[in-house]
């Protein structure tokens, strides 16, 4: 049988405060640190409580996605709120990211494998290694037919995807649900809550996969449990 894998809560984050010229910036590292690029290869996944008004556009060595889980503001020319995911290839360049005040923006980082630090633009550019790589921004609907079934949100050509899944209370996802979602990737608890591996999962939790065929037999625990599921392209590098 193939093991769970380990889900991480909120409570279990480790939180520091991080202030810029740009403003402050509340980081909760769920998997390794944000500030190690060190390791060569992991999960790495934090989040983001973003005060500042402005994040400037840069890019990263790494493929990874951002799942806003509060908050509101704009990335680019996208309006985002809860539920908005975005995906980057590695050294494509994205952004700026407004946080709409007074509450801010708060926006996980999912990663493969790990990165540290921002290759601020245009600054950066004499570094010669952006690439026109694939990018998309888009939602999950909140109001949407409470079904079980996946919802395909977006796909790259190389495969990286998003979706989006409502659970009624105890209902939980299937093998035949999750068969489109290949790859290695995420799940993220937006709202309500879920049970997993005997464990509470409440909002702002979120399970690494080597498979997404470990995700069957989660469940709903409220009237509505909202989950965003991303999975990396095969070759993420």
């Amino acid at each position: 049988m193939t093991s769970l894998p380990a889900a991480v809560t909120p409570a279990q984050s480790r939180t520091i405060l991080r202030t810029t010229e740009s403003g402050d910036f509340l980081m909760s590292d769920y998997l390794g640190e944000h500030s190690d690029g060190s390791a060569t290869e992991g999960f790495q996944a934090y989040l983001v409580g973003q005060k500042a008004p402005k994040l400037r556009p840069h890019y990263h060595e790494v493929d990874q996605f951002q799942v806003v889980l509060d908050g509101s503001g704009r990335l680019g020319r996208h309006a985002i709120g809860s539920g908005t995911v975005h995906y980057s290839d590695a050294y494509t360049v994205y952004g700026p990211i407004f946080a709409d005040a007074p509450e801010g923006l708060s926006y996980f980082t999912l990663r493969l494998d790990p990165a540290a630090g921002l290759n601020y633009m245009p600054e950066s550019r004499v570094k010669g290694e952006t690439r026109a790589g694939e990018h998309f921004t888009c939602a999950i609907d909140d109001a949407a037919e409470v079904k079980g079934k996946l919802d395909l949100l977006a796909r790259t050509r190389r495969g990286a995807a998003a979706f989006g899944v409502a659970l009624e209370p105890g209902a939980a996802l299937t093998a035949d649900a999750l068969a489109e979602c290949v790859g290695q990737g995420y799940a993220v608890v937006l709202s309500g809550s879920a049970s997993f591996g005997g464990r509470t999962l409440p909002p702002g939790s979120l399970i690494p996969f080597e498979s997404a065929s470990a995700l069957e037999g989660l469940s709903g625990q409220s009237d509505r449990t909202n989950l965003a599921l991303v999975v990396f392209a095969a070759l993420s590098k």
